[in-house]
């Protein structure tokens, strides 16, 4: 796991450039910059994007498959999730189970719903931004974020992944630090789980790739303890509390990834294991819905599926 510092910001990560600033401001030697022949120090130029590891807020835009209008808030989405299938979406491409999973949510209003939800997400941690800056008596210019990455370091939209939280370099001053955003935001109800292995501890503590991937059998037990289990426990108790996407007036009527696949006209990729059991099954990414609670989900990405068969875990459609 990399650490560093990062400045508020946003936009994607543009160009590095050759000189690096010391802490004091000044202007770092090359001899100093170039310590061997396959290392240098940079600095980056311009700002850059981050994408949250672990969790998943609803889309407040996204690409449409009808063309223009991307905002959920718009004509063309309200349109498109009344009833993909007489809006181009292939209906072929899904499976029965998945199909009946999906159709008694579509229907008036479940764009207006999934808006509604990315904007409260954007407000809260707006608030919990600023209500840090405050806590730490720092203006904007002055707040830096602390950023913890794990194996995946960019997307494919050349966004970081990291967990992030203020850069407060003591734990107890001004007061406790607290959780992550990330975290922040699952206790809020404002984000669900989206737990992609190997992103997420323990596996992103393991020494290897290999060693990462969990013994068939192990899964809930992994789950009941450190980061992960605080995670887990903090949507539960949001759902509980009947808090933001768990709202019973208002509920997400669609998982983020949902909207995802289902406006770009595919299907989901992952495949899934359930941490609220202790079997030795991997389900098809079509199935994950079997797995009704988001924070019992954990995404495995189809490259490092033969992985887990090597190990012993038995692959759903395949026995």
């Amino acid at each position: 796991m990399a650490e560093t510092f990062f400045t508020v910001g946003e936009g994607n990560p543009r160009a590095v450039t050759g000189i690096r600033r010391k802490p004091d401001g000044t202007t770092q030697l090359l001899d100093q910059a170039v310590p061997d022949g396959d290392t240098v120090g940079v600095q980056l130029d311009g700002t850059g994007a981050t994408r949250f590891l672990g969790i998943d807020t609803p889309e407040k835009s996204f690409e449409h498959p009808l063309g223009s209008g991307q905002g959920l808030d718009g004509p063309k989405w309200e349109q498109y999730l009344t009833n993909p299938f007489a809006n181009g979406y292939p209906v072929q491409l899904l499976e029965a189970p998945l199909l009946a999973h999906l159709q008694p949510r579509f229907g008036s209003g479940a764009a207006a719903n999934h808006h509604r939800h990315a904007d409260a997400a954007g407000d809260s941690l707006r608030q919990l931004i600023q209500s840090d800056q405050v806590a730490l008596g720092q203006a904007p210019e002055q707040f830096r974020y602390f950023l913890a990455f794990a194996y995946e370091v960019f997307d494919r939209y050349g966004r970081f992944l990291a967990f992030i939280n203020r850069n407060q370099p003591n734990a107890t001053i001004p007061g406790p630090r607290p959780p992550s955003y990330n975290e922040r935001q699952l206790a809020a109800g404002r984000a669900l789980p989206y737990f992609i292995w190997p992103n997420i501890n323990p596996f992103r503590e393991a020494p290897t790739i290999v060693d990462a991937v969990p013994l068939p059998g192990t899964a809930r037990q992994l789950a009941e303890s450190g980061d992960l289990e605080k995670a887990r426990n903090a949507v539960k108790q949001a759902r509980a509390n009947g808090l933001g996407a768990f709202d019973p007036a208002d509920p997400l009527r669609f998982e983020p990834f949902e909207v995802r696949f289902l406006g770009r006209g595919e299907v989901p990729i992952r495949a899934v294991i359930d941490l609220s059991r202790d079997d030795t099954v991997i389900l098809r990414p079509q199935s994950y819905f079997k797995i009704p609670n988001p924070e019992d989900r954990l995404f495995i990405p189809g490259e490092f599926v033969p992985l887990f068969a090597a190990k012993g875990w038995r692959l759903e459609g395949f026995v």
